[in-house]
């Protein structure tokens, strides 16, 4: 009885080992949508941990014009699964009741330079304090623009109550025009 029992316990050990093992990267696997919701980054798939689908793992979806978008397996049942869209390529090409050949591959690297961080990611970030080399011509250079422009600021600042309407486009107050002259005969 225990020789039966130890058998059987390896067979199902082995059977669910080898049903369970996620998929190897470059591995293609022919699945059909069932279900896209409305902004097209949810897609419900007849494929599940019983077809070697992991959580976390990555594809490259694609029809035979191309490929039409990248996602992540976030919830997984033994016959279907759940992905996330995180980066489109053909986005109207992605429909439901349709088949697609999800090509397993690694997760898109983030990057992790500040400049171009977006969202949660820039808050992760360390911010660097290094100070960037530079000529000391520069520096002064920086430090004469700097000054002359506060100067400048400030010569602004002494005329900002003064009424400008009498001036002219030369900048001369406008005389007034005498009433007494013919200007008509100038036609």
């Amino acid at each position: 009885m225990t020789k039966a029992y130890l058998s059987f316990s390896l067979f199902i050990i082995l059977v669910s080992s080898s049903t369970f093992a996620a998929l190897d990267l470059d591995t293609k696997l022919i699945a059909r949508v069932l279900g896209v919701s409305d902004s097209k980054r949810t897609l419900l798939v007849n494929r599940g941990r019983e077809h070697g689908l992991a959580l976390n793992q990555h594809a490259k979806i694609s029809l035979p014009s191309g490929v039409v978008a990248r996602a992540v397996v976030v919830r997984n049942a033994p016959s279907r699964s759940v992905w996330s869209v995180y980066r489109f390529y053909a986005k109207d090409s992605i429909t439901a009741k349709t088949v697609y050949t999800f090509k397993i591959s690694s997760p898109v690297s983030l990057t992790t330079d500040e400049s171009k961080a977006i969202g949660a990611l820039a808050e992760k970030v360390e911010k660097k304090k290094e100070k960037i080399p530079q000529s000391v011509e520069l520096e002064r250079k920086q430090k004469k623009i700097m000054k002359s422009i506060i100067n400048s600021e400030n010569v602004v600042s002494q005329y900002d109550n003064v009424d400008y309407s009498k001036l002219n486009e030369s900048g001369l107050e406008q005389k007034k025009k005498d009433e007494d002259i013919d200007w008509s005969a100038l036609n």
